[in-house]
């Protein structure tokens, strides 16, 4: 059953209702731009049509109450759940939704029935759709009046509640996303453009075999390179003299044309404690996290992880150009080079991902590169249109799937 009635099916089954409205939530990948958003850096996403489809209605309680299919066990939440104290993984972007709200929903509760045909964990942002849904479906629900803008915001939001400390990506590109399109988000300051996708191209994803959650060691893996490239970021700023402002990133001191350059007078390795000391300023403005804070003592890659998002951001610009250009060899080379410097300088890439990249790229793929976080999930080929059969044949054979086509599609919408 496509996802969409099964959402209705289990509305009706569990709550004995006609669902109220459906609200459908994509998915996503990134083409190129890994690990920028934030650091302030721009990133080259686009929305999928696989979804995440929501049935909601309102509840006689203030609470709310969720079922969904990929998961056993259902959600009754009130509406001041605390994120952290959810037992079950998916009830805590649930909680950290409601949070965000912020009472907003002025004690009026709601039912919801979740389908998807979104793999979970697996980097293609099912979390993140789920959170935009939930938000889209309750402000339609209830006249909440909240704008694409903001609604983005407190979706990014809520997913630094749930526990990573990630940028907005994920939330702005399955909001605003256009079919046929790639959507270029810049950050400092915001903007987004849409870039058409020239008609001859066609993308693969695949799955390398290994789930890529964003809770547990992964998610302390991501918070770890969060923190690095803010000592990274406030360490290039006292070289340069410049002054930045609240918490550092690198996108504060990217167009400064020696930051580049002054990377590899970065430390090797150091703690946030000492990089705060040998500058001055409190470590807090490190290692405060949304839902925690990260051990000032660990002793961190700085230089390696900078030289990354900086190489990365230079590489995004350079992939626009190629879209605009049409030249999908250009393309693919920044994408083997993104992958590269994800192997080698940010370190999370695995072995079972660099082994599909490899074959894809084999296969006939101009290029290839992990999408997501890392840590395991899937990884994106671009080819010609017309290859992707021999592209998805040599992912499965490399790695096993699922491997499928994806499209450029459109963002969240009620249906």
């Amino acid at each position: 059953m496509e996802p969409a009635s099964a959402a209705r099916a289990a509305f009706r089954e569990h709550f004995g209702a006609e669902p109220a409205l459906l609200v459908r939530a994509p998915g996503r990948v990134n083409l190129i731009g890994e690990h920028t958003d934030y650091n302030g850096l721009p990133v080259l996403p686009f929305a999928i049509g696989r979804a995440t489809l929501l049935a909601v209605g309102p509840a006689d309680t203030p609470r709310l109450e969720a079922v969904s299919a990929g998961f056993p066990v259902p959600a009754s939440l009130p509406l001041d759940a605390d994120p952290a104290a959810s037992a079950e993984p998916w009830h805590r972007y649930l909680a950290a939704a409601l949070a965000v709200l912020d009472g907003r929903l002025a004690g009026r509760g709601a039912r919801v029935a979740i389908a998807s045909d979104l793999p979970p964990a697996s980097g293609l942002s099912s979390s993140s759709a789920l959170v935009v849904g939930l938000l889209l479906g309750l402000d339609a629900l209830f006249g909440l009046g909240i704008e694409p803008p903001a609604l983005v915001a407190l979706a990014a939001r809520a997913e630094r509640l749930a526990g990573a400390e990630t940028g907005g990506m994920d939330q702005q590109v399955i909001a605003l996303a256009r079919a046929g399109h790639l959507l270029r988000i810049d950050f400092l300051p915001p903007s987004t453009r849409h870039l058409p996708v020239p008609p001859d191209w066609a993308f693969v994803v695949a799955s390398s075999g290994q789930p890529a959650p964003k809770g547990g060691a992964a998610r302390a893996a991501y918070n770890e390179r969060v923190v690095a490239t803010r000592v990274a970021a406030a360490l290039i700023a006292d070289m340069l003299g410049a002054e930045v402002e609240g918490t550092p990133v690198l996108g504060n001191v990217a167009d400064i044309d020696a930051a580049p350059i002054l990377v590899d007078e970065l430390p090797a390795r150091v703690s946030p404690r000492k990089a705060a000391a040998s500058l001055g300023v409190p470590v807090e403005r490190f290692v405060t996290l949304s839902a925690d804070t990260f051990d000032p003592d660990a002793v961190l890659p700085v230089r390696a992880y900078a030289r990354h998002v900086l190489a990365e951001a230079e590489r995004v610009n350079l992939a626009c150009a190629a879209v605009e250009a049409a030249d999908l060899r250009a393309l693919g080379e920044l994408m083997l080079a993104s992958h590269a410097s994800l192997r080698d300088d940010y370190r999370c890439s695995t072995p079972a991902l660099d082994a599909l990249v490899a074959a894809m790229s084999k296969a006939g793929a101009a290029g290839a590169r992990l999408t997501g976080a890392g840590f395991g999930g899937f990884a994106i080929a671009a080819c010609e249109r017309g290859r992707e059969a021999a592209v998805i044949e040599a992912a499965v054979a490399a790695a096993g799937g699922p491997a499928f086509a994806v499209e450029p599609s459109a963002g969240a919408a009620l249906l």
